[in-house]
């Protein structure tokens, strides 16, 4: 008896020490890491202050463009189902699994204890953690990037960026916070309001959707808006479309609104004017002054943030954006382009030369390259082929604030793409992806100043 009451004595003398060790390791790794230099903190993505934090491998850090991310939020794939298993695991403290993936070099730059440090330093103001949001991929030459949105209470959130080099071997890993729209819950909804766009004799009816309820991302503050612009000249402000009547503008408002985002939607002159579809008049009289009418009256409602209003175009009409913000670019906060084709214009109205209208692509380089922009691309898209979102990512090169989103399964307005695409696919009814909203949404909230 005396001797097993030996042994445990001796089993528990053990495990203290092992406690204690452990501890006091972890205490002063911590101290550790707070004591690194500047440099030392850089190689872990650190700033100097600690706010921020992550592990990298310092020599691809270069080649990486924070605003520029890419991917599906619909079908993932294998490297972004990868990347939400790590962020699983790191959210769990399982970091030493992650770098069992690594690559020798990032191995040699940081530790998964670090790791951990890292991406708590980073999260520890934002609350509980509700949920892993989305992934998005992106091509960087020889590398893939991945990114992966988590969410945290009160809209909060952070991000957890992967590098994959050819091998698909964990090559960098970097976090960060960011800030999102808020999340759809059974209590959000939404509300309409009439209004007028324009002036006689071409006054627009128009649709004002505003979140209420769980929507609203805070109390205090006013909603971002944004104008929705279809592609077609005679569009009604749902943009319907085929024998389905489906209403992509409407789909993207209300999904908008449950997200905290309001919108302003109206008929294109020709839908309501009819009258004026067979005038000889140009770009500027039935696409241009209606657009430039709609920014002035967002600049003026009491119910939004009037600092914070941008536009969402489709196809043709983004062809036309330079144009459209060239007179207005100080009321606008940002762009949004689906299915977009980098091209040129020009345009006589009238055959009046005072009235000419230039619209080029290369505006967004030369004019203006510091207005945020965001790309939207289905992969199912037949009237905007992958080949024109391919030629804006290469125009585009090294331009901040610019983003991009390509998703593999939808098509032009955002529905759901059939094996081959066709207007066909108009003609079933369709919804816009609820991904897509939530991406639109996140972009705006991360957009206002």
């Amino acid at each position: 008896m005396k001797r097993y009451l030996l042994v445990t004595i001796v089993l528990f003398a053990a495990i203290a020490v092992i406690y204690y060790m452990a501890t006091s390791w972890n205490e002063s790794k911590r101290a550790e890491v707070a004591e690194k230099t500047t440099e030392q903190r850089d190689v872990l993505g650190m700033s100097s202050s600690g706010q921020a934090a992550s592990a990298s491998a310092a020599t691809i850090e270069p080649e990486m463009t924070p605003e520029a991310t890419s991917g599906s939020a619909v079908s993932r794939t294998s490297l972004e189902k990868k990347s939400i298993d790590y962020s699983d695991q790191i959210i769990k403290g399982w970091t030493d699994k992650v770098m069992e993936d690594a690559t020798e070099l990032l191995k040699s730059q940081t530790s998964a204890q670090d790791l951990s440090l890292s991406f708590e330093s980073v999260t520890s103001d934002l609350g509980n953690f509700l949920d892993i949001e989305g992934a998005s991929e992106q091509k960087l030459d020889e590398y893939t990037e991945v990114t992966v949105t988590l969410r945290y209470e009160g809209n909060d959130g952070a991000t957890i960026r992967y590098v994959y080099d050819s091998a698909e071997k964990l090559a960098g890993i970097w976090f960060d916070n960011t800030r999102l729209a808020a999340s759809v819950t059974k209590g959000s909804r939404y509300e309409e309001q009439d209004m007028k766009i324009g002036r006689n004799p071409y006054v627009l009816d128009a649709k004002l959707t505003l979140p209420v309820g769980d929507a609203v991302i805070n109390e205090k503050e006013k909603p971002p808006v944004v104008i929705l612009i279809s592609d077609k000249d005679d569009s009604d402000m749902d943009g319907t479309l085929g024998y389905a009547r489906n209403t992509p503008l409407r789909d993207v408002a209300h999904g908008l609104a449950l997200h905290g985002i309001a919108s302003i939607r109206y008929n294109k002159r020709a839908n309501q004017y009819s009258e004026t579809a067979s005038a000889e008049a140009g770009i500027r009289e039935y696409l241009l002054k209606d657009a430039w009418m709609a920014i002035d009256s967002a600049s003026y409602l009491n119910k939004i943030n009037t600092r914070a209003v941008f536009i969402m175009a489709w196809g043709d009409a983004c062809e036309y954006l330079p144009a459209i913000i060239e007179k207005r670019s100080r009321r606008i906060s940002g762009l949004i382009m689906v299915g977009a084709k980098p091209t040129k214009h020009e345009d006589m109205s009238y055959m009046d030369e005072d009235t000419k209208t230039e619209s080029d692509a290369k505006y967004f380089v030369s004019k203006n390259n510091t207005i945020p922009l965001l790309f939207l691309q289905g992969d199912k898209d037949f009237e905007t082929p992958l080949k024109f979102f391919e030629k804006w990512q290469a125009l585009l090169t090294g331009r901040a604030h610019t983003a991009y989103h390509q998703y593999k399964s939808l098509g032009h307005y955002l529905f759901p793409g059939s094996k081959d695409p066709s207007a066909k696919d108009y003609d079933v009814k369709q919804t816009v992806s609820s991904a897509v909203m939530t991406d639109v949404a996140t972009w705006c909230v991360n957009n206002v100043e």
